[in-house]
C-alpha cells in the first residue's frame, strides 16, 4: 500500500471551537454572520476545486476579515493545506505549527502534525519526510494516526534502502489494532521477502494471518509463506500452509499449492500423499509439468522404471519451444536411468547421451557419469574412456571424481593402454578411490592355499593384497580371480560383483575371463536382480571365447539368461532363449527344463493351449524326467481354471502318484480333491483329501486338505465328521505352519456356523503360540468377528488395532482398518470411529467402494455428536463421488432428508 497526497476532506469540518482553545482579541469588530458564512464558503468552493492558491488567499483573508468566526480554526487548517497543495512547504509547516500550538486539543491537530509527512513521501521527498514523520511521532497522537506515521516511515525507509529500520517501523505501526495494521504486516513481510529473510516472512505473515486472517493483505499473501517455508526446507510447514492456503486462492494459484504441497511431501518421504497432491494438478496449467515430474520421480523412488521413463519423458516434451529448459534437462537424465533400469540399453544411452551434452546443465556430470558406466558395461571402453575423462577434466569439484577417473583407468585397462590405466589410476588413488600398496608375489601361494583349504573368508583379503601390491605382476589377475570366486563361495554376491568387475577391467583376455563374466552374471542371479543378470549374461554369452571348453558355461549361461527373462516378464523372449539352450546343450542334458520353463512362459501369457500342449509334449517325450509331475501339476491347474475338472482331476492323480515322495504329491492330491468336488464327485473329492492327510500329515498343504476335507463332508451331509478329523491331523503333524492352518481354519468354521464363543477360544489358543507369520493377520482378523459377534468390540477393536500395527502394509490391512471403524462406532465412541474413518480415507485413497464405506461410518458418527453441517458436506460427498455404492444406498436409507440426490454412473443432462 502506498499514500499519495491530498488535501484532507475530514468529516468533522462542522466541529465548533472546544472551550479550551482561546477566544478571539474583544477589540476586533462585530462581524456580519451571513457574510461570513458567504466568505467561508466561497474560500472552501475554490479549495474543493483545487484551486489552492486562490484558496489559501481567501482563507487568509476569510481569518483577517473575521477573526472571532466560529470557522476560523478550520480556515487555519485548509489555509495551510492549500499552501502545502501549493507547494510552498515552508509557509505550510509555519501555518500547521500555528495550528497546533492555538488548537491543541482540535480534531484537526493530529492531521496537522501528520500532512508534511505524507507531502514529503509523495513528492519523493525521503529526507524531508523522514524529519517530518519522526517529528510528528514525538508529538502525542491518537493511535491511528500514529499507526499512520509508523507506516509512512516504513514506506520512506523501505525506499532508502534501509530494510531493518522499514520492518521496525511497519512492525509498530502493528502493534495497535488500527485499519492500517494489516497493511503494516503485509509491507513488513514484503521487505522480509525483498531481503530473503524467509524465517522473517513466514513470521510476519503467519502473524497477519493470526490476526487479521479475513483481511485482503492475508488473501494476498497467498502462497508466499509457504514459498518461504520452502526455502528454509522446513517441508512439513510447507505442506501445511500450501494445504490450508488452498481453499482460499483461485486459477492457477490453486493448482501452485498442489504442486509445493506434493513437492514437500515428496522430500518428507509421504509419496501416497505427495501423488495426490500432484494428480490434483489440471493439465494445461503453469504447474502440471512440475508436478508430472514428481509423480515420475515417486515412480522413480519405487521402483516403477517404466512408468518413470514414460513421465518423465512428458516432462521432456513439453518444454518451450526450441529450448531444453532445466526442468527438460533434469527430465532427460532421469529418462536415461529409468531405461538403463529396465534394460532398453539403447535408448538409455541415447538420452544419457543427450543430458550431458546440454551447456549449462545441472545435470551434466551425473549424466556423464552414468552414460559412462553403460558404456562400460556395453565394451565400448574408448568411449566410456573419454565419458570418465571428461568428469575429471570439467568437474574436479563433484564427489565421484575419483570414481570416475578409477573407473576411466579400468577403461584404457580393456583398451590395453597400460600407461594411461596407470595414470588414471594414480588420478583415482591421490583423490581416495584406489589403493596400490606394494606387497611380495611370494603371498599368491599362501592365499591360493587358503582358497584349496576352503578358508575363503581368509583367502579374499591374502588374495587381493597379492592381487593390489604387484598389479602388473604375474599372478596378479589370478589373484583376483580366485578373490572373487571365493567371496561368491561365501555367498557375499556384492563383493563378488566388485572383485570379478576389476579382474575383468584388467585381465580383458585371461584365460578364467570366461568363468569370470559368467560367475559376475551369477552374483545378479543369486540376489534376484534379474534385469542385471540378464545384462551380465547378455555381455558373457557376447564375449565367450570358450577358452575353458571342458566347463560348459556357454549352456548354462544360455539357460539363465532365459531365466532371468521370465522373471522379468519377458516370456517371448525367454522362450526362444530356453530353445537355444536346449539346442545347444551338449548330450540333450536340460531339454526337459527348456521344454517346461517354455510351457511356464505360454501360461504366464495367458497362451492357455500353447502351454498345454507344451506340458503334453514334455510328459510324451521326457517321461522319465524329474520335472514329469511338476508338469503334470501344472497342465492339471491350467485345466482346473478353463473349468476342465474331470480332465484336472486325472492329471493331479497321475502328478500324485508318478513320485509319491515328491514335494508335489500333497499339493496334487489337493488339486485332484478340489477338481473333483467342482465336478461335484463329492466322494472322489473326500477320498482324495484323505489320501492327502494321511501319506504327507506334515506337508503345508495338509491344511489346504483338511479344509477340503470338510467342504466335500458338508456337500455329503457328513459334516459332524469334521472335528474328529481335525483332532486326529493335530495329532499326528509336527509341522507348525501346517498346525496353524488347521487351527484357523476351525476358528473360522465355528465363526461361519454362529458359535463366536468357540470361535474365539480357538483363535485366542493360536494366537497364545505366536502363530506363523503367514497366518497371525488372517487369525486376528476372524478373532475381531467373533469378539463383534459378541458385541465385545473393545476387545475387537484391539484385535483389529495389533493386525494393523504389525502388518500396516500387508494385504488385510484395508480390511481391518474399516472394521476398526465400525467397531468403535459400534462401542458408541462416535469420535473414535470419526477418527478411525478419516484415517482410513488417507491411508487407502484407492479402494473406492471401501471409502464410500468409511464415509458413511464418518456421516453416523457425526450424526451421532449432532454435528449436522458437517454430516451434510461427508454425505454430499458420497452421493457426488460414489453415487453407484452400496454406502450410497444405505445412506439414503439412514438419512432420507440429509442425503443429497445422487447422480448415478450414465446420468446427466438430457439437453
Amino acid at each position: 500500500m502506498s499514500l499519495r497526497f491530498w488535501p484532507a476532506i475530514l468529516a468533522l469540518l462542522l466541529a465548533g471551537p472546544l472551550a479550551a482553545q482561546p477566544l478571539p482579541s474583544a477589540t476586533a469588530p462585530p462581524a456580519d454572520p451571513a457574510r461570513a458564512e458567504a466568505a467561508y464558503d466561497a474560500a472552501r468552493s475554490l479549495y474543493d476545486g483545487r484551486l489552492y492558491a486562490p484558496a489559501s488567499r481567501a482563507f487568509a483573508a476569510f481569518r483577517e476579515t473575521y477573526p472571532r468566526d466560529i470557522h476560523g480554526p478550520q480556515a487555519l487548517f485548509f489555509q495551510a493545506e492549500a499552501t502545502l497543495a501549493s507547494g510552498d512547504d515552508v509557509g505550510a509547516a509555519a501555518l500547521f505549527s500555528q495550528f497546533e500550538t492555538g488548537y491543541p486539543l482540535h480534531p484537526f491537530a493530529s492531521q496537522a502534525r501528520l500532512a508534511l509527512g505524507r507531502y514529503y513521501w509523495a513528492a519523493g521527498r525521503l529526507d524531508e519526510a523522514e524529519g517530518a514523520l519522526n517529528q510528528a511521532l514525538g508529538r502525542n497522537l491518537p493511535p491511528e494516526d500514529r499507526a499512520e506515521a509508523q507506516y509512512l516511515l516504513g514506506l520512506v525507509f523501505r525506499e532508502q534502502g534501509r530494510p531493518g529500520p522499514a520492518i521496525e517501523s511497519f512492525l509498530a505501526a502493528a502493534d495497535g489494532e488500527t485499519p492500517l495494521a494489516p497493511a503494516a504486516l503485509y509491507a513488513a513481510g514484503e521487505t522480509e521477502a525483498g531481503r530473503e529473510n524467509w524465517s522473517g516472512v513466514a513470521e510476519v505473515f503467519g502473524l497477519l494471518n493470526d490476526r487479521y486472517p479475513a483481511s485482503a493483505e492475508n488473501a494476498q499473501v497467498g502462497l508466499a509463506r509457504a514459498e518461504a517455508f520452502a526455502r528454509l526446507g522446513q517441508y512439513e510447514d510447507v505442506a501445511a500452509e500450501a494445504s490450508s492456503r488452498r481453499s482460499t486462492l483461485s486459477g492457477a494459484d490453486v493448482a501452485r499449492a498442489d504442486l509445493l504441497a506434493g513437492e514437500a511431501l515428496v522430500r518428507l518421504g509421504r509419496a501416497d500423499e505427495a501423488q495426490a497432491r500432484f494428480e490434483r494438478v489440471p493439465d494445461s496449467t503453469l504447474y502440471d509439468r512440475r508436478a508430472t515430474f514428481g509423480r515420475a520421480r515417486i515412480a522413480y523412488d519405487r521402483g516403477n522404471y517404466g512408468l518413470a521413463a514414460s513421465l518423465f519423458e512428458v516432462v521432456r516434451a513439453g518444454a518451450p519451444e526450441a529450448s531444453a529448459d532445466a526442468l527438460a534437462h533434469e527430465s532427460t537424465y532421469y529418462v536415461g536411468l529409468s531405461l538403463k533400469r529396465t534394460g532398453q540399453l539403447g535408448d538409455a544411452e541415447q538420452r544419457l547421451r543427450e543430458a550431458a551434452n546440454q551447456t549449462g546443465g545441472a545435470y551434466v556430470s551425473e549424466a556423464l557419469l552414468e552414460l559412462g558406466l553403460l558404456l562400460y558395461e556395453r565394451r565400448r571402453y574408448e568411449e566410456a574412456a573419454n565419458a570418465f575423462g571428461r568428469i575429471v577434466a570439467d568437474f574436479r569439484g563433484k564427489p565421484f571424481v575419483g570414481e570416475a577417473a578409477r573407473m576411466q583407468g579400468e577403461s584404457f585397462a580393456a583398451l590395453g593402454r597400460v600407461e594411461d590405466a596407470r595414470r588414471a589410476y594414480e588420478l583415482a588413488e591421490s583423490l581416495g578411490a584406489a589403493t596400490s600398496e606394494t606387497r611380495a608375489e611370494i603371498a599368491f601361494q599362501d592365499a591360493y592355499g587358503r582358497f584349496r583349504a576352503g578358508n575363503y573368508a581368509e583367502a579374499i583379503p591374502a588374495l587381493l593384497t597379492v592381487a593390489r601390491s604387484t598389479p602388473d605382476g604375474p599372478r596378479a589377475g589370478e589373484a583376483l580371480f580366485w578373490a572373487g570366486e571365493a567371496a561368491f563361495q561365501i555367498q557375499q554376491y556384492a563383493r563378488a560383483e566388485e572383485i570379478l568387475r576389476e579382474f575383468l577391467a584388467t585381465n580383458a583376455a585371461h584365460p578364467r575371463a570366461d568363468a569370470a563374466r559368467y560367475a559376475l552374471a551369477y552374483t545378479h542371479f543369486r540376489r534376484r536382480d534379474y534385469g542385471a543378470a540378464a545384462d551380465a549374461f547378455e555381455r558373457f554369452l557376447s564375449a565367450y571365447t570358450g577358452s575353458q571348453a571342458a566347463v560348459p558355461y556357454r549352456p548354462d549361461a544360455l539357460f539363465r539368461l532365459a531365466d532371468s527373462y521370465f522373471a522379468l516378464g519377458r516370456f517371448a523372449d525367454a522362450r526362444a532363449v530356453y530353445q537355444r539352450a536346449a539346442e545347444d546343450a551338449p548330450g540333450g542334458q536340460g531339454r526337459d527344463y527348456a521344454l517346461f520353463q517354455v510351457a511356464q512362459a505360454y501360461a504366464a501369457e495367458g497362451r492357455t493351449d500353447d502351454a498345454i500342449a507344451a506340458y503334453e509334449q514334455l510328459a510324451t517325450n521326457f517321461s522319465a524326467s524329474d520335472l514329469l509331475d511338476e508338469a503334470l501339476y501344472s497342465e492339471g491347474a491350467l485345466l482346473l481354471q478353463a473349468g476342465r475338472d474331470q480332465e484336472a482331476a486325472t492329471l493331479f492323480n497321475r502328478a500324485a502318484t508318478v513320485r509319491p515322495g515328491s514335494a508335489i504329491a500333497p499339493r496334487a492330491l489337493v488339486g485332484e480333491g478340489d477338481a473333483r468336488y467342482n465336478a461335484e464327485d463329492y466322494e472322489g473329492a473326500e477320498q482324495a483329501y484323505r489320501r492327502a492327510l494321511t501319506r504327507y500329515p506334515e506337508s503345508d498343504f495338509a491344511a489346504d486338505a483338511l479344509e477340503g476335507l470338510g467342504y466335500a463332508l458338508d456337500a455329503l451331509g457328513r459334516a459332524d465328521e469334521f472335528e474328529d478329523a481335525v483332532s486326529r491331523f493335530e495329532r499326528t503333524t509336527t509341522n507348525p505352519l501346517a498346525r496353524a492352518r488347521v487351527q484357523l481354519r476351525r476358528g473360522e468354521v465355528a465363526l461361519e456356523a454362529g458359535d463366536n464363543a468357540l470361535a474365539a477360544q480357538r483363535i485366542e489358543a493360536l494366537l497364545a503360540i505366536s502363530p506363523p507369520a503367514e497366518i497371525e493377520p488372517q487369525a486376528l482378523l476372524t478373532l475381531a468377528a467373533a469378539y463383534t459377534g459378541m458385541s465385545e468390540y473393545n476387545a475387537a477393536a484391539t484385535a483389529l488395532r495389533r493386525l494393523l500395527d504389525r502388518y500396516p502394509s500387508g494385504p488385510l490391512a484395508p480390511e481391518a482398518s474399516l472394521r476398526l471403524a465400525e467397531t468403535r462406532f459400534s462401542a458408541g465412541d462416535a469420535n473414535l470411529a470419526l477418527l478411525e474413518s478419516q484415517r482410513f480415507q488417507q491411508r487407502f485413497p484407492d479402494d473406492a467402494e471401501r471409502v464410500a464405506q468409511a464415509i458413511l461410518i464418518e456421516a453416523r458418527a457425526l450424526s451421532t455428536l449432532g454435528r449436522t453441517d458437517d454430516l451434510r458436506q461427508r454425505l454430499a460427498v458420497l452421493a457426488t463421488t460414489y453415487p453407484d455404492s452400496a454406502a450410497a444406498e444405505e445412506a439414503a436409507r439412514l438419512f432420507p432428508t440429509a442425503m443429497p440426490d445422487r447422480v448415478r454412473s450414465g446420468q446427466g443432462d438430457d439437453n
